[in-house]
């Protein structure tokens, strides 16, 4: 089972991860090997990007929970919060990724034990994952950091370069393919599988045409079309891929739309599997503990039967016998006495040539032991009790089996019970286990966009920013809309949808949104105006030598203005579409579609308290909405809660 990140598996996700590039650092969080980086990218919401030292790198859906704040982490908050990832590149064909912040970049080293190392632009070393001292580099605080040596890169090596590396040592070709170029064995058997070239060929045996066969196979299989998978054996993972691979052509493979999310689930179980080991390791000691103890009980139970059944049946034998068995008992023991043992013996030998039937009963004689055969059952006897006498033990020797195997299944369903409250304990503490896959709800189109569904029940949505203002009144709104502006500079457009068919209520509340979601809120003030006007009033067409920046159009005739709107909003958890979403807006909106709303206006709480506040509130009312979807629908600045309609 592949347990690290090969140079190839880096080479295609970072390929990917090129589409992560711009988003902003909100949180870093660290716990032992790993580092998880919680950044925002506008219009896709929340990216973790999971870097595990030594082992692997890729965007995440499972995550930690309540981790405390290492001094690492703290370190790396310092100086990347609100930071925006630049650029993210491979070291050569290494396993080391260099991700770029600005003027600071973080190395992740995904080979070996590996490290994570925090430098500034001229490379200088401000922390690391851990210090260490290597004998041809240092990982240091305030020395430049020194990649370590590397090897020649598989996607830019010239044939004849490549002929002199195979050449350099005369093993078999497989072995000079995973040591001089960083592919690895697996690569390395893929390769001449494909380029069918027995791998165990000397490189001294092949010809020049075979080597170039081998060259081109290697460009083809390094650039091959991406086609991430996981690979299943039997039902278990065994490997994690980005491309398709002819050497596990007999196995199952499921296939995943990028190699991150088959990166995340391959890596994030066998995760999940640590942790629930790790968390119920001395339960699981215990169970097994038990089940050893279970399976003597279960054997003990067997033997006890079988002693309580051989018993009864032997002490059946002499009664169902009673006549025989008496007559040779009393003649045995009488012969014994006059004779001798060896005497008795040698006369129930001749008495068994002589065909006897008695004498055939007997198997064995000694001094104070006869064995019978009764039925096909030896019945060892003691000839100086009676027959009554024999059976009796039998018979107590039996009910003492018995007596037995009743307190070993009394012993049996207590251990049962013991591991069954165990193995629920077990179940609990899994569930508990701090890794959880973080489900990412497909969001509705509308949700992209600053929205809230009016009292009425229309659909009304406004720009974010510069580009979604754009793409409102451009893509979005049709000739049966309406749409409003607040009288403030940078306010969002806003767009009712079908509003030509709305009633004052909702032309209100969406003229409330537009002033509510504007600057007007960041700077504490307490009411604004707005306007509403028909979609064919809108235009990009600035006037005659007049420039119209991105996001900004131009309104013509009359505009129906309310004045004096007071700046105050709801959030809540409303149905809409079959889902529970977070809705901010016009507290009669939001009074109109949920009983239990939190309102607020501008004040002095910081916006991420305000959220965290709100988040708190709603767990109480179960449900458990992720901050990031509270802060996505929150008008900008900061608030304070009015009330709590509960």
């Amino acid at each position: 089972m592949k347990e690290s990140m090969t140079s190839v598996d880096v080479k295609y996700v970072v390929d990917e991860l090129q589409s992560i590039i711009g988003s902003r650092v909100e949180k870093i969080y660290h716990e032992g090997n790993e580092v998880r980086i919680k950044l925002h990218k506008a219009g896709e919401g929340r990216i973790d990007l999971l870097i595990e030292a030594g082992r692997r790198l890729h965007v995440t859906t499972y995550i930690k929970e309540n981790l405390q704040p290492t001094s690492f982490a703290m370190l790396l908050r310092k100086h990347l919060s609100g930071k925006f990832l630049t650029g993210i590149e491979q070291r050569e064909f290494d396993r080391i990724v260099i991700l770029h912040f600005g003027e600071y970049r973080i190395i992740a080293e995904l080979f070996g034990r590996g490290n994570i190392v925090f430098v500034n632009g001229n490379w200088e070393i401000i922390g690391a994952l851990r210090y260490e001292e290597f004998k041809d580099r240092s990982i240091k605080p305030k020395i430049k950091y020194v990649f370590p040596p590397t090897k020649e890169n598989p996607l830019r090596i010239s044939f004849e370069r490549f002929v002199e590396l195979m050449k350099e040592e005369d093993t078999e070709i497989v072995r000079a393919l995973a040591r001089k170029l960083s592919i690895g064995g697996l690569y390395s058997e893929e390769i001449l599988l494909r380029a069918g070239i027995d791998k165990m060929k000397k490189v001294s045996e092949l010809t020049e045409e075979d080597l170039k066969k081998i060259y081109e196979t290697m460009l083809s299989v390094l650039n091959a079309e991406k086609k991430p998978n996981i690979v299943y054996k039997d039902g278990e993972m065994v490997d994690v891929l980005p491309i398709d691979l002819l050497w596990y052509s007999n196995y199952h493979k499921k296939v995943y739309g990028t190699f991150s999310k088959a990166l995340d689930e391959y890596f994030g179980k066998l995760s999940i599997e640590k942790a629930k080991k790790e968390k119920t390791k001395a339960l699981q000691e215990k169970k097994k503990a038990l089940e050893i103890s279970l399976k003597r009980i279960e054997e003990q139970m067997k033997g006890f039967e079988k002693e309580a059944k051989d018993n009864q049946e032997k002490g059946d034998l002499l009664y169902a016998n009673y006549t025989l068995v008496r007559e040779v008992l009393e003649t045995i023991k009488n012969g014994i006495r006059k004779l001798g043992v060896e005497e008795v013996k040698k006369r129930i030998e001749n008495a068994k040539k002589e065909g006897y039937p008695w004498a055939k009963l007997i198997v064995d004689v000694t001094g104070d032991t006869l064995v019978l055969n009764l039925e096909g059952k030896k019945v060892r006897l003691n000839i100086n009790k009676s027959l009554e006498e024999n059976a009796e033990l039998f018979y107590e020797k039996a009910k003492k089996a018995r007596q037995k195997l009743e307190g070993a299944k009394k012993a049996y369903e207590e251990t049962k019970k013991k591991i069954e409250s165990i193995e629920k304990e077990i179940a609990k503490e899994e569930k508990d286990v701090s890794i959880k896959k973080l489900e990412k709800r497909k969001k509705k189109w509308f949700e992209k966009f600053r929205w809230f569904i009016s009292s009425e029940g229309f659909l009304v949505i406004g720009g974010k920013d510069a580009t979604t203002n754009e793409i409102v009144v451009k893509k979005y709104m049709e000739e049966n809309d309406l749409y409003c502006h607040a009288d403030i500079w940078g306010a969002p457009h806003v767009i009712v949808k079908n509003g030509q068919k709305a009633g004052d209520k909702t032309i209100f509340e969406a003229c409330q949104f537009a002033v509510s979601m504007s600057r007007a809120w960041s700077e504490g003030l307490a009411s604004g105006d707005a306007y509403w006007v028909h979609p064919n009033q809108v235009s990009k067409q600035a006037p005659a030598g007049e420039y119209l920046p991105k996001g900004a159009f131009m309104i013509y005739g009359k505009r129906n203005w309310l004045h004096g709107i007071p700046l105050k909003l709801a959030i809540g958890i409303v149905n809409y579409e079959g889902e529970d979403l977070v809705m901010c807006g016009p507290v009669d909106a939001v009074k109109a579609h949920t009983k239990r709303y939190i309102v607020i206006r501008p004040g002095d709480m910081k916006k991420s308290e305000l959220v965290k506040k709100i988040k708190r509130i709603f767990e109480k009312w179960g449900y458990k909405v992720p901050e990031e979807d509270i802060m996505a629908v929150l008008p900008p600045g900061e608030g304070d809660i009015v009330e709590v309609v509960e």
